[in-house]
């Protein structure tokens, strides 16, 4: 009995490294484009520049501050927005509330990086095809609304003139750091979050009995 005991303990445990060995693989295959895609974007100002005004970079980024600047709208600034080709060596989008400094939004502002790991991560990890849809849509729509709520922020906290995107910072000695890399970390914490209410709750859901299993 005793004997037995072990052996399924072990069966199960050498299947659930085997699930989660599984689950490390495929989110290294589905990764590995993007960290090619954005090392190679970094590193050639040709890219960048094709791509600027193309889908979905283009749009993106003017949707982002469109809804920036609606946002800003709403709480009483008005601000002008434009598409300026001599910034960055490609064109961006700025957003500026008169008086204050522009808030330019690049490539690595899109949050293109996170929403893909977001994408992998609940791709990787077994569940319902059904369900994995609308969560992920749900969650790349999560990180467009903090990304709208960051470029509101410092177009607003640079409406006196102060250039807030310029600032380092360092804690307890580690840094510098700025604003981009604090965004990235708060991201991150609600990517880890989502991922794990993905994990212990909406990829447990059971298909009804009407529903064959997937």
């Amino acid at each position: 009995m005793i004997d037995l005991k072990r052996h399924l303990q072990s069966s199960y445990t050498t299947i659930r490294n085997r699930h989660f060995l599984k689950f490390i693989f495929k989110l290294g295959l589905l990764t590995m484009p993007a960290f090619i895609f954005f090392s190679l974007l970094r590193s050639s100002s040709e890219i960048q520049l094709s791509l600027s005004e193309s889908f979905p970079i283009y749009h993106l980024g003017k949707l982002i501050m469109i809804s920036a600047q609606k946002m800003l709208s709403i709480i009483g600034y008005q601000s002008t927005l434009v598409f300026d080709k001599n910034i960055y060596h490609y064109g961006v989008f700025s957003l500026q509330i008169p008086g204050g400094i522009q808030t330019f939004i690049g490539f690595s502002c899109l949050g293109l990086g996170v929403m893909w790991v977001f994408t992998s991560l609940i791709v990787a990890w077994p569940g319902r095809v059904k369900i994995k849809l609308p969560y992920i849509l749900s969650g790349l729509f999560t990180i467009f609304i903090l990304n709208v709520m960051r470029m509101t922020y410092l177009t607003w906290i640079g409406r006196d003139g102060t250039n807030f995107t310029t600032k380092t910072y360092s804690l307890l000695g580690i840094g510098p750091y700025d604003h981009h890399d604090l965004f990235n970390f708060f991201i991150y914490i609600v990517i880890f979050l989502l991922f794990i209410l993905w994990i212990e709750v909406f990829s447990k859901i059971k298909p009804k009995q009407s529903e064959s299993p997937h």
